[in-house]
């Protein structure tokens, strides 16, 4: 075992509290001290309460503020050094919001499920532009308040994102470690005290929380005998079996040595963990282990010679790599300004780091040289029935769903558009969903733009179910709310524009056909009623009071149902018109604006019709678009695999994005190239021949609780490895997705640092590696119950890097979060071009 002298490093909680304190200054005042706001309820009441920031910027206090015993009082976070430790009053406390649980924050709309129902209740008394939401957690937690000082509002969304900035600026610093992340992540909710140190009982607390197990005996023993190094002056007075057997169950209360209540420092917790890890994989990490493999046992450093010879070129398979290179990993990961060697502990930050990810950071970046290709050249992240959160029949409609959804990189919504009495409202047709307005999800986009000025084009799949008098009220609300942002096409187009053509516009899909001689104006002045009767545009717009069923429409409001023409003034600002299919010879005919639209069942059928479809397919998906989208019988909202449909060039692969599905996963794992912006450059057809892939999973490090729940028991993993491919087939297929799964043993009773160093390596054959996609699924194994996925990931084969890697996790809504410390370890092995037998 390692001595303590070994894991002194400087104090990164310093690097993360300075980040955050140049920043200090430019925070609101208000929010020190406390800032009075109106908190949105799901059952769309308000109710006052105090916002506090913590004096270290880490937490927001969510407080109430209606209550005698806590009138003039404020949230308090007691800063200790530079870690956030302190304890609040949870009595008054409704919710703590760690700064590294904020995902987004949106202002000036209304965009969360909270202020849907707020506005419902209100009405027009509610002011959507006085209006703030905080999503955090998963995406699916949002706190959400009204604040009507327009100038503290300005203010306090400025300062979050300042701080969010800052904070993600200093936990992406190499010398910051995971477990460093971890400690600050969790110091509070272990450390009760509010202390600058963990004492016994906050250590044991600490242990279940970041998913050690350890009997309370052996725990009890590691913190002692720790501290007595720390402490050598300080000596035990009793046993600790006689302490145990005075004390409570947890060997704790009543039985306190002379230095349980000394506690251990930030830093000495972070020496600890190390110490934890090899006691708890019989001595050696492994780090050690591969340390030893590579470089020869004995050794505790090596020249940036052998580390390039040895590991970067001969292990990980990198040819081109140079001393330089070397030296580079060695300053950024080493823990001395020498750069000429390499000790195993830096050895093993790099090999957990995500510079070394499995998923190559060169494919995650964003790179705009590749996007000035005609938009049929890339694949492109869309939603199915974007507006629902659940189930197909009678789940809500929400506004949230569009925001999220954009969040996590979509950049195709659909909006299936009918008329009411209120205007254009989407809803699921012969449903019992709920509906929502038109108007107010092209507000949502809108202002997504307007905070991401530079996003690729998005794309509004129009399922126009309307009559056509209303397609002019939708075509005056998207050009009179989207403006510039609004893209109009050419009459004539030979070329597909290119994403980058497009930043910051929204392009229309839908029904382009129209005519001008059915009786309506090709301006917006009048159309004509079901009686004949020419009624102005402006009169329609407030037609006939609402009613309580939005779907009692107005016979006064409704035009005769010549659905299969669109207005002008819709026809004219649509860019792809979906278009009815005959055959792959006529459909290349069209003009490059036209696309083709089909559920999953329709595209199996046309592509078992004969041995010839899947090259006409391809070929016209060259100029043209396709779309996809799941079966009618998918009533849950479940999804198919996409990676069929990217083999066959189709673009847009529209799924139901509320549902934590594998097809979801597979889809973020596609997406999460070219730096998440949605637009991904099709390789199908540039990834020849097949290949081999042996994977060993060696070790796994800060695995998170199911669901990334901060208590529960200790999980005990395991790790299920599947390949998602198509089968090249020279004739008919009748199964043209080829799965196959592998999975690890289970380590028991450790989500801290499991290793499964003794497990087999896996042999996967690859036969579309331009689409196929490799999963890794990490599960608690429970005896006698279903077990439960603790995170996941999934990477494109063509984005694979061989040699011994890490593999990072997300939740089910492709967010980081408390997944963003787990890791795995895995060796893999990558033989191209393998012959077929």
């Amino acid at each position: 075992m390692r001595s303590k002298a070994q894991f002194n490093r400087t104090a990164p909680p310093t690097l993360i509290g300075e980040e955050l304190r140049l920043v200090k200054g430019s925070i609101l005042p208000t929010l020190f001290k406390g800032l009075e706001i109106k908190k949105a309820k799901s059952n769309g009441k308000v109710s006052t309460c105090v916002l506090t920031l913590s004096g270290d910027l880490f937490k927001l206090f969510l407080s109430r503020a209606n209550n005698r015993r806590y009138r003039g009082k404020r949230a308090v976070s007691k800063v200790i050094g530079t870690v956030m430790a302190t304890k609040v009053d949870t009595h008054f406390n409704i919710r703590v919001i760690d700064i590294a649980d904020i995902l987004l924050v949106q202002s000036g709309f209304i965009g969360s499920r909270k202020l849907e129902a707020v506005a419902a209740l209100l009405g027009k008394r509610l002011d959507p532009t006085k209006v703030v939401s905080i999503f955090h957690g998963n995406l699916q937690t949002t706190t959400d308040f009204i604040l009507e000082d327009d100038e503290d509002r300005r203010a306090f969304v400025s300062s979050i994102e300042l701080i969010r900035d800052a904070y993600r600026r200093a936990s992406t610093k190499p010398n910051i470690t995971r477990e460093e992340l971890l400690l600050r992540y969790a110091w509070y909710d272990v450390n009760w005290g509010g202390s600058d140190s963990l004492d016994l009982a906050a250590f044991l607390r600490l242990l279940s929380r970041i998913n050690v197990y350890v009997k309370r005996e052996k725990a009890i023993k590691i913190y002692r005998d720790y501290c007595s190094e720390l402490h050598p002056e300080r000596q035990v007075r009793h046993s600790i079996g006689q302490r145990i057997r005075r004390g409570s169950k947890l060997g704790i209360r009543g039985s306190k040595g002379p230095r349980d209540n000394v506690g251990i420092t930030f830093d000495e917790c972070i020496a600890l963990f190390q110490l934890i890890k090899s006691e708890l994989n019989g001595g050696k990490q492994v780090r050690d282990l591969m340390f030893d493999k590579l470089f020869g046992e004995g050794r505790e450093s090596v020249s940036a010679d052998d580390f390039v010879r040895s590991f970067l070129i001969k292990r990980q398979g990198n040819l081109d790599a140079t001393i330089d290179e070397a030296k580079s990993i060695i300053r950024v990961y080493g823990r001395s300004e020498d750069d000429e060697s390499i000790d195993r502990i830096s050895f093993g930050e790099y090999l957990f780091s995500s510079e070394n990810d499995l998923f190559d950071p060169t494919k995650q970046r964003f790179d705009e040289n590749v996007l000035n290709k005609s938009l049929s050249a890339y694949w492109i992240n869309s939603s199915h029935n974007t507006y629902l959160t659940g189930d197909q029949i009678q789940s809500k409609s929400s506004l949230e769903a569009y925001a999220v959804a954009l969040h996590r990189g979509c950049k195709c919504l659909e909006l299936d558009c009918h008329d009411s009495t209120l205007g254009v409202v989407v809803y699921h047709h012969y449903t019992a969903t709920s509906t929502i307005m038109f108007r107010d999800i092209i507000l949502v986009v809108k202002n997504y733009i307007v905070a991401n000025p530079q996003t690729l084009p998005i794309i509004l799949s129009l399922d126009n179910n309307c009559s056509t008098s209303f397609h002019e009220m939708m075509a005056h609300i998207l050009k009179t709310e989207l403006d510039e942002m609004l893209y109009y096409p050419e009459s004539t187009l030979y070329r597909l524009p290119s994403p980058k053509d497009l930043v910051g516009k929204v392009i229309l899909k839908g029904r382009r056909t129209s005519r001008k001689d059915d009786g309506l104006s090709e301006t917006t002045k009048s159309s004509i009623d079901m009686n004949g009767k020419r009624v102005s545009f402006t009169d329609r717009l407030s037609i006939a009071k609402p009613k309580n069923n939005l779907r009692n429409f107005s016979e006064d409001a409704l035009e005769t149902p010549g659905n299969n023409y669109v207005a002008q003034e819709l026809a004219e600002i649509t860019m792809f018109n979906t278009a009815r299919f005959k055959d792959f010879s006529s459909a290349s005919m069209l003009p490059v604006t036209d696309m083709l639209s089909f559920s999953e069942t329709k595209f199996l059928r046309i592509l078992n019709q004969n041995e010839e479809i899947v090259n006409l397919w391809k070929n016209y998906n060259k100029q043209h678009m396709t779309r996809t989208y799941p079966s009618g019988a998918r009533l849950d909202s479940s999804n198919f695999n996409p990676v069929l449909h990217w083999e066959l060039g189709c673009q847009m692969l529209a799924l139901n994005y509320q549902t934590d599905d594998m097809a979801m996963a597979i889809n973020d794992g596609r997406f999460r190239e070219n730096g998440g912006c949605g637009y991904v450059l099709k390789t199908h057809d540039n990834c020849p021949g097949m290949m081999e892939l042996r994977i060993a999973v060696l070790a796994g490090s800060i695995l998170p609780k199911p669901f990334g729940e901060p208590s529960g028991e200790v999980t005990s993993p395991y790790v299920i490895i599947r390949l998602h491919d198509v089968v090249v087939a020279t004739q008919q297929c009748e199964e043209w997705l080829k799965l196959e799964e592998r999975k690890t043993p289970t380590v028991p009773d450790n989500g801290f640092c499991p290793q499964w160093t003794d497990s087999k390596e896996f042999s996967f054959k690859v036969e579309s590696p331009g689409v196929a996609m490799l999963q890794f699924i990490i599960v608690h194994a429970e005896e006698g119950f279903i077990d439960d996925t603790m995170c996941r990931t999934a990477i494109p084969v063509s984005c694979l890097r061989q040699g011994l890697r890490s593999v990072q996790f997300y939740d089910h809504n492709s967010q980081r979060g408390s997944f963003a410390f787990a890791r795995l370890l895995v060796s893999v092995k990558i033989e191209k071009h393998v012959p077929w037998k």
